[in-house]
């Protein structure tokens, strides 16, 4: 009886969802809908023309941006942190006419702005969530993402791409609830979907996924998300605001804040600057500024410390780097704001997903979503959810980690799944953060938890965003800007125009860049292919070096490993070392000859696509300061393949102390702190 009552509710229910699922999808299907990349398809003949000109760039050098901090009498803004937020912050503010600066203590997406999934996506968990749950707060958090990552795709097309996602099913029951699931996923993206997801039958799926266990198998669904390089859009912003005029700088570390000796409103000194070091040379200098937003991330905790110290320093205990070994360094012990937990990913081979279509297992053993996805042609694998206790300055993936992600994999492929075929693995901090201002309740469960982005304004006028994710950077950065107007009291601000901004390379970006490239610099598909996604229309810089000169068309693995014979070294030669007219000889690479050592093969330097010219593009224009900065970051060498990377460890040294003019201390130096670093990644 009581059965009955309980059941009939839910079967009222299903069949309503269903008539109101039915109705909504047959009108969504009816609407004509405006393609993220609208814009992109209605290129004029004399953009694309425009998509491979190689016109000269005015990039500031570092000296003088540092120049900008100290000769400065007063910042309106100074951002703390380059991940993600911070410069998606710096770019709103600038473009709204706010003298803007912006410090990282490491580089730009040195932390978990580097370590995501790679995804742009709304969350198709958090929309079961909210239907089981009946959360309007989970579906706002959807729908909000849905429509950041259509934004994220128009703003940088180069580095942002549609991409499908598999879901086998594996009972006939959740054939209609996945299908249903889908459907209102492009239901509530309404113009900005995608594309419209789709029912494939078994033997769909096995055509698309060979790979894929298909005994049990009944269909798959796909529909669709984004997919993104995070690291490369992380700097990407960073040179796009200090295009538009920020200042914006990394290795430049905050150790103290600075506050006024007057009292504020709420009895608290107001925060009007930060004491930096420049972590290069050492120097130490004042920024003064009239707002200051702290974007720190997983490290929010430390200049929250800061903050509540009435000298601007922060805990003595607050970190732990009296150690040698940087896997067991603590950045923030005890935090109070942030709610840490590492996210592990793993690097495979391609063969493990399709080329062009990512899967998603729905139901891990232990109840947590996994996704398997192409990514820079291997397959990127993961996530965990491990909570900590604290906040570790080098998070690392641990072989219980890696060995949990190839157990759930293997539930899914027909070949064995092997530890050996893991390429990297690394770990990033996922930031959930509660109120600073709540405190947790008794019984030990936390109050004030928040599932989304959380800003607040402190008694001394400092501004913290915490939270969110990657899809909804741009979305929190606008926010956050709305709150220093507010606290600054700024008069004729702009209002904020990055929801249709071009970010540096998305400029006259066509979808044939690819093809225009190859046969205007005569590359391969896959070089064309590398810098049409990695640079967009900044990729002819690059191809120009190439013309220039040989050499930067070489792997950087090989830069320690070949001797040159070049048209200038024949010319000298052949006039008995007579140097007149020199000049007049264009530096093109007559004869390189490769050095074969034990340690390098020089056929696997040609595996991918990392070139000298594109190092000496990224120290020249984006701000590349160690040898982990473009091995990590400007490229992905060491997070698709760690092995390899460390190869390219010395080419990468040599090149850089050469353009950096680094002693033989230095170079010696960096060699062996990135080596260190990239054994962290699962080798």
């Amino acid at each position: 009886m009581f059965g009955r009552k309980l059941l009939r509710p839910k079967v009222i229910f299903g069949v309503t969802s269903l008539s109101i699922v039915g109705t909504s999808i047959y009108l969504f299907n009816q609407k004509t809908k405006k393609s993220p990349l609208f814009d992109y398809n209605r290129l004029k003949p004399i953009d694309i023309i425009e998509s491979v000109s190689a016109e000269p760039i005015d990039t500031p050098s570092r000296s003088t941006l540092i120049n900008n901090l100290k000769e400065s009498k007063n910042f309106d803004l100074l951002i703390i942190g380059g991940g993600a937020t911070g410069t998606g912050c710096a770019l709103d503010a600038v473009t709204r006419g706010l003298n803007v600066a912006l410090v990282e203590k490491n580089d730009f997406a040195s932390g978990t702005s580097s370590k995501s999934t790679k995804m742009a996506h709304g969350g198709v968990r958090y929309l079961e969530k909210a239907f089981l749950e009946f959360s309007k707060n989970q579906l706002d958090l959807v729908i909000e993402a849905l429509n950041e990552r259509a934004h994220l795709i128009n703003t940088a097309p180069h580095l942002c791409k549609i991409l499908p996602i598999l879901i086998p099913v594996y009972t006939y029951w959740q054939v209609p609830y996945f299908y249903m699931g889908c459907k209102f996923y492009d239901l509530f993206a309404g113009s900005q979907n995608l594309k419209n997801s789709y029912l494939l039958t078994k033997k769909q799926v096995t055509e698309l996924a060979p790979m894929l266990e298909s005994g049990n198998l009944k269909a798959g669904l796909v529909y669709h998300d984004g997919t993104f390089n995070d690291s490369r859009l992380n700097s990407t912003l960073a040179i796009t605001a200090i295009n538009k005029g920020a200042t914006v700088l990394n290795y430049i570390e905050v150790k103290q804040l600075i506050k006024s000796n007057e009292i504020n409103d709420a009895n608290q000194q107001k925060v009007i600057g930060a004491i930096v070091t420049d972590k290069e040379t050492g120097e130490t200098f004042q920024i003064n500024a009239k707002t200051i937003v702290n974007a720190t991330g997983p490290y929010s905790d430390h200049i929250l410390q800061m903050d509540n110290n009435k000298d601007g320093l922060p805990d003595i205990d607050s970190s732990n780097y009296n150690t040698n070994n940087i896997t067991s360094q603590i950045a923030v012990k005890n935090p109070k704001m942030v709610v840490p937990s590492s996210g592990v990913h793993i690097i495979l081979p391609s063969f493990y997903c399709p080329k062009n279509v990512g899967l998603l297992d729905v139901r891990t053993s232990d109840g947590r979503v996994m996704f398997f996805l192409p990514w820079q042609g291997k397959v990127l694998a993961g996530t965990t959810d491990i909570p900590l206790k604290q906040v570790p300055e080098t998070p690392t993936a641990t072989e219980a980690d890696i060995q949990d992600i190839l157990k759930e994999l293997q539930h899914y492929i027909k070949f064995p799944v092997k530890r050996d075929d893991v390429l990297s693995a690394w770990a990033g901090i996922r930031p959930l953060v509660k109120d600073p201002r709540k405190l947790d309740s008794k019984d030990g469960k936390t109050e004030g938890l928040v599932r989304s982005h959380f800003i607040f304004t402190s008694p001394t006028n400092l501004i913290t965003i915490a939270g969110g994710k990657w899809t909804t950077y741009r979305e929190m950065a606008e926010e956050t800007i709305n709150e220093v107007i507010k606290v600054g009291n700024f008069k004729n601000v702009k209002p904020c125009t990055t929801r249709k901004l071009k970010l540096l390379g998305a400029e006259n970006w066509n979808p044939n860049l690819e093809a225009l490239l190859a046969q205007k610099y005569n590359l391969s598909s896959k070089m064309a292919q590398h810098l049409a996604d990695n640079y967009g229309t900044r990729a002819s810089i690059i191809c120009e070096s190439f013309k220039q000169n040989n050499i930067n068309q070489l792997p950087v693995t090989l830069a320690t490993n070949f001797e040159i014979l070049s048209e200038k070294d024949k010319f000298i030669e052949s006039n008995n070392n007579n140097n007149n007219n020199i000049n007049n000889i264009v530096d093109t690479v007559a004869d390189v000859h490769i050095v074969e050592t034990n340690e390098i093969n020089p056929f696997d330097s040609f595996r991918y696509p990392f070139t000298i010219g594109e190092l000496k593009y990224s120290i020249h224009h984006e701000y590349t300061r160690t040898a982990l900065d473009f091995l990590l970051r400007r490229t992905r060498f060491a997070f698709l393949d760690a092995k390899q990377a460390l190869n390219a460890v010395e080419g990468t040294v040599k090149i850089m102390g050469d353009e950096l003019d680094w002693d033989e201390k230095k170079r010696l130096k960096e060699i062996e702190d990135t080596k260190i670093y990239i054994k962290t990644f699962g080798v």
